[in-house]
């Protein structure tokens, strides 16, 4: 790197970093994107320089992915109007790229971060770039953020989910599956979406209730005709049931899913 940019960019005995990143730094730092493409170019240094230059051929793949991040970075933050610009926090910019290092290989959670961190320099996303989303995020497995992507860009403000269940021959009932829920766009089996779902769950991001549920029992119509619904039927008929218990409940964004949402995909 030259001493020029160095200067430019404010780093303190940082080492060489290859043409290709000089030139993306340079971009960033020209007016008029200077002020805040100097903060983020400081930060992604900081947080990625080593792992740039300690890329060797066994790391090709995640080199190749890490370059793709810091270029989409780069066009999301340079694609922000001038007018709306602003300084990043660096509480949620900071931690967003240390956190992210472990997800570029993710291209569903390095969109979500890319927004993320551009959106924490937009005067109008700032005020939702809080600072639990990177730890969030950063927990996430690639079908997570695809299942509530998809649950998101629904636009409903509930959608169906049901418990099954098989009945004891003393009375009463056994739970046979949890949380079967079908997404609109996605061709996800249900222990797949199960298991995301708890994930999301867990996060605070989405909430499932049983004490409710959608008026209309045509919307639940697609859950019983899951495999695991026609195999609760099954093992429903050979205890001489005429159906499985079928628990209708609501699945829903929280309030914290929803922003979280709004910044790290965009509007609906």
């Amino acid at each position: 790197m030259s001493d020029n940019t160095t200067n430019k960019i404010g780093l303190i005995n940082l080492p060489e970093t290859p043409e290709s990143a000089d030139n993306a730094i340079k971009n960033l730092t020209d007016a008029p994107t200077q002020n805040v493409g100097k903060t983020f170019a400081d930060l992604w240094y900081l947080v990625f320089g080593g792992i740039t230059q300690a890329a060797d051929k066994k790391k090709m793949s995640y080199a190749v992915e890490l370059e793709k991040y810091h270029q989409e970075l780069t066009n999301s933050i340079e694609s922000i109007p001038e007018s709306k610009r602003t300084e990043p926090s660096i509480q949620v910019t900071a931690q967003a790229l240390e956190t992210s290092k472990y997800c570029v290989s993710s291209e569903a959670l390095r969109k979500m971060f890319v927004n993320l961190i551009s959106g924490s320099m937009n005067t109008d996303t700032h005020s939702l770039a809080h600072p639990a989303f990177p730890e969030i995020l950063k927990q996430l497995s690639t079908d997570d953020a695809l299942l509530l992507k998809d649950i998101y860009t629904s636009k409903q403000p509930a959608l169906p989910i049901a418990s099954l269940g098989i009945g004891a021959t003393e009375g009463g009932y056994t739970t046979f599956y949890e949380n079967i829920f079908v997404p609109e766009n996605l061709d996800f089996s249900c222990p797949k979406c199960s298991l995301s779902l708890a994930s999301l769950e867990r996060a605070n991001l989405i909430s499932i209730s049983y004490t409710s549920w959608l008026t209309s029992d045509s919307a639940y119509d697609k859950l019983r005709k899951t495999p695991e619904y026609l195999q609760a039927q099954e093992i429903s008929t050979s205890f001489q049931q005429s159906s499985p218990r079928f628990e209708k409940g609501l699945l829903k964004l929280t309030a914290l899913g929803r922003a979280l949402c709004f910044i790290c995909i965009g509007k609906r």
